[in-house]
């Protein structure tokens, strides 16, 4: 039906670009009715080249007033000009083509009116048909009525007696059948190969494993509790001391305390003072306040996380030292003396027992560290530096290395023996000997 009105539509705007003045045009559609049913259904299709006439006036021949052909969408239209009134005409097909000939099996349709505006008048007819000479197979059959027992009765030979009357009850009313459904086309059922299924096979019993008998499982040794991590927290005077710079970490004497506390630090304080000058400041309620926090800092990254250190984390450091540049001058006095409690090593729980500074030495470590060489390196790393000179060159080193060799290697230890030659220039040797040890 959306296709008819489309194409109606199309038809009677060529009919207008053409027309110049009032002018009535008469649009429509014919189809082939495959069926013979009377009705458009689902098999009919457009007819092409069929004859359509305009007819007007009444009785039993019409005077013809336009003949027009269809096109290849079974439609037609015919331009009159004027505004003649078309509502007593009627279209008709005159002459089909094609398997669908019987053109006079369809009665004429009337017109209708569609609109009128600017001098356009549009009638529109009901969709024509033209039929075959018989019904299509693909069809639906249409049952057929039994014939009447009186035709049978009339067609019955007049030498037999006639029947005596049967007294035939009155039929019950019988509801009419309701109409055959139109087919719709089915496609025929795919027959797939069969599936190749693998024989069910017979299950075999297996012989029955012996048990074997349970065995006590070990019992896990207990689980072994970590000893307590005992922490450190050390003044800031300890930290400025040049020989415990090997425990700074992630930040160094030369970081700024911008970089290190932020841009509201940096604000009160500068952005080129450094942790080493800020580990310095006194006589100031805020220069005060910055040196304990810088010392609780180092100590919170001294700590492990979440140690016993009052500060357990560096953010928390922070955060503290923000929050009373941004109060009175009482909440940074408040806060100077929390971070000077903490960094002695108290400010914990109650019952904990105050915390030690456990920062050794720098020189002390690096001797540690040079005893557990063997000799041959020990002798090697006299290049580093003069530091690392005067270390390995010392006679109480010397001694230290002898014993420690002498635990690790047993009664075959060998001997660091360092001489120095002065003269016009500074000579030194090194000699290695092991020596047989008795006792």
């Amino acid at each position: 039906m959306a296709v008819a009105v489309v194409l109606l539509l199309l038809l009677t705007a060529s009919a207008v670009e053409s027309a110049g003045s009032s002018s009535t045009v008469v649009a429509g559609m014919v189809f082939c009715d495959q069926c013979k049913d009377g009705a458009r259904g689902l098999f009919d299709y457009p007819l092409y080249g069929a004859r359509v006439a305009i007819q007007c006036g009444g009785g039993d021949t019409p005077m013809t007033v336009r003949e027009c052909s269809t096109n290849w969408f079974g439609g037609f239209s015919v331009r009159m000009e004027g505004s003649p009134d078309m509502n007593r005409c009627t279209a008709r097909v005159v002459h089909a083509s094609g398997h669908c000939s019987d053109s006079g099996a369809d009665e004429p349709r009337e017109l209708t009116l569609a609109f009128r505006m600017l001098g356009l008048a549009l009638y529109t007819v009901q969709p024509l048909l033209s039929q075959p000479d018989k019904p299509m197979d693909f069809c639906p059959a249409v049952p057929h009525a039994p014939p009447a027992p009186a035709a049978v009765a009339a067609n019955a030979p007049s030498s037999s007696p006639p029947a005596p009357p049967l007294s035939v009850a009155a039929p019950a009313p019988v509801s009419s059948p309701a109409p055959p459904l139109p087919p719709f086309w089915r496609r025929r059922p795919r027959l797939l190969p069969p599936i190749w299924r693998r024989p069910p096979t017979v299950p075999q019993e297996r012989p029955a494993l012996p048990n074997p008998e349970p065995q006590p499982l070990p019992t896990p040794p207990p689980p072994s509790t970590p000893p307590p991590s005992q922490g450190s927290a050390c003044a800031y005077d300890r930290w400025a001391v040049p020989e415990h710079r090997c425990h700074w970490k992630v930040v160094t004497p030369n970081t700024t305390v911008a970089m290190a506390f932020g841009p509201l630090a940096a604000q009160r304080y500068g952005p080129d003072m450094t942790l080493r000058e800020a580990l310095d400041g006194r006589g100031d309620a805020n220069r005060t306040l910055l040196r304990e926090a810088t010392a609780a800092l180092l100590n919170a990254y001294y700590n492990a996380p979440g140690g016993p250190f009052l500060y357990p984390t560096t953010a928390s450091v922070i955060d503290h030292l923000n929050g009373a540049l941004l109060s009175s001058a009482q909440r940074v006095l408040i806060e100077g003396a929390r971070f000077r409690r903490a960094n002695a090593g108290g400010g914990g729980p109650a019952g904990r027992t105050k915390l030690p500074c456990e920062l050794a030495p720098c020189e002390e470590i690096l001797r540690e560290t040079l005893l557990k060489l063997p000799t041959w390196d020990v002798g090697r790393c006299r290049c580093v530096s003069r530091r690392w000179h005067g270390i390995l060159t010392d006679p109480s080193f010397i001694n230290r290395h002898v014993e420690a060799a002498h635990i690790v290697s047993g009664s075959c230890a060998e001997t660091l023996v360092v001489t120095e030659n002065r003269g016009c220039g500074i000579g030194l040797e090194m000699v290695v000997f092991t020596p047989t040890y008795t006792g």
